[in-house]
């Protein structure tokens, strides 16, 4: 087991740069969406005294009078939030076979006691660390400014690890099929262009999902139904029933799993390159 955790050591040394900048990004981010939750609740307040508050429910998809929780949850839908995290675990699936042939690295790796399937655990397991600390720095820049910023309702650190832990699944196919791709290929740009493409192309059909003017169209389920995007969700995850939760997580976890069990399969058998 020894060269297995020297891989992942050297793996995580590898990325620490982008898994530090992302996740001070996030936590930056985090805590300002505290503040902006805070300054909204207070006009929310404020309007429902005067009888006009409802608007601003109405604009932000809550119910009325919403708790703490779910005012700050309805700003971690942000393309930003969503973009960190999906970056990381692309790059992440594209680097882990594909990159390490073409820079011509590989070869001197496998030469090491180490079989193909610890060196791809490996890289799996260096990527579920840094999913979970990118979502987590998320959660924590939240919970650390709840003591400094008011709210009527501040949730508790559980609370808020719900809705970080759907991010982290929701990057999890995403690696899981760049990984796939990369695991068969020899070039970085491949896989990393595939993976951006479908990922792309999820997020515009969650969006055109959600317009009001294709509201009635037949194939706005299909549009749905067919996007990653729309198993996360935030607001959702911190509900007193979380009705969809679980299911949700549950799917971008399975999803994510079999495609790394392809990727293992694929790099098990392919036949490598010379210099690797």
């Amino acid at each position: 087991m020894k060269p297995f955790w020297t891989l992942v050591r050297k793996n995580l040394h590898d990325a620490r740069w982008s898994l530090f900048l992302s996740s001070t990004a996030l936590f930056a981010l985090g805590w300002l969406l505290v503040h902006v939750a805070s300054l909204q609740e207070s006009r929310i307040r404020q309007a429902m005294t005067d009888g006009k508050g409802f608007n601003w429910v109405r604009q932000l998809g809550l119910e009325a009078d919403p708790p703490s929780i779910q005012i700050m949850m309805a700003f971690w839908n942000h393309p930003f939030i969503i973009l960190m995290i999906v970056m990381f675990a692309i790059g992440r699936g594209a680097n882990a076979v594909s990159a390490e042939i073409e820079r011509g690295t590989l070869d001197m790796v496998m030469s090491r006691p180490v079989s193909r399937s610890s060196y791809l655990a490996s890289q799996v397991l260096t990527t579920i660390v840094g999913l979970l600390a990118i979502a987590g720095s998320l959660a924590v820049g939240a919970y650390a400014a709840t003591f400094y910023n008011f709210l009527k309702t501040p949730p508790s650190a559980w609370l808020l690890a719900k809705p970080a832990f759907n991010l982290a699944a929701l990057a999890f196919p995403m690696y899981g099929y760049t990984l796939l791709f990369s695991s068969a290929d020899i070039v970085r740009w491949r896989p990393m262009t595939a993976g951006s493409v479908l990922t792309l192309a999820g997020f515009i059909a969650r969006v055109i999902a959600v317009i009001p003017v294709f509201k009635d169209s037949p194939w706005r389920p299909w549009a749905e139904h067919a996007s990653l995007f729309t198993l996360y969700n935030p607001v959702d995850a911190v509900t007193a029933e979380a009705a969809n939760y679980n299911h949700d997580v549950a799917i971008l976890l399975a999803l994510g799993s079999a495609c790394i069990a392809l990727a293992f399969l694929v790099f098990a058998t392919r036949d490598l390159p010379a210099n690797a």
